[in-house]
């Protein structure tokens, strides 16, 4: 992350469902794959992610879909809005918080992208950040 950022708010379109993540990330990224891009109806999907125990949903209840075991994708039931994809690595939990739903987007700016090699064949990226053909560097 090129800023030192921390904690972050946002919610969904309608502003039924708010949230809060306190302290720094974990890191920030593109998301190219399949279901990211379904999720999300764009050609990619980025996230900025916390520990779970860092995430407190505020107002509102997210409805959540599972969309393999142990991975959720939550979304405000009202407006559509896609808030997050949280699931366990290894022993811990972690939401990855849809960047485009933080009050302050620009707080967060993406250090990788991620199932690079499920990318949309005719979107071109120029930036140099690293390309991993799977999950998470």
């Amino acid at each position: 992350m090129s800023r030192a950022a921390t904690g972050a708010e946002g919610g969904c379109l309608c502003g039924a469902i708010r949230y809060r993540a306190a302290g720094a990330p974990e890191g920030a990224g593109y998301c190219h794959c399949n279901s990211c891009r379904r999720q999300t109806g764009a050609p990619l999907a980025a996230f900025v992610v916390f520990a779970a125990a860092q995430v407190e949903w505020i107002t509102g209840e997210r409805a959540r879909y599972e969309s393999s075991p142990g991975v959720f994708r939550a979304f405000c039931r009202d407006c559509g809005s896609s808030l997050s994809f949280e699931a366990r690595y290894g022993d811990r939990d972690l939401v990855e918080l849809h960047i485009s739903s933080l009050d302050d987007p620009e707080a967060f700016p993406p250090n990788e992208h991620t199932h690079y090699r499920e990318r949309i064949s005719w979107l071109h990226i120029a930036d140099d950040l690293p390309k991993f053909p799977g999950s998470m560097g």
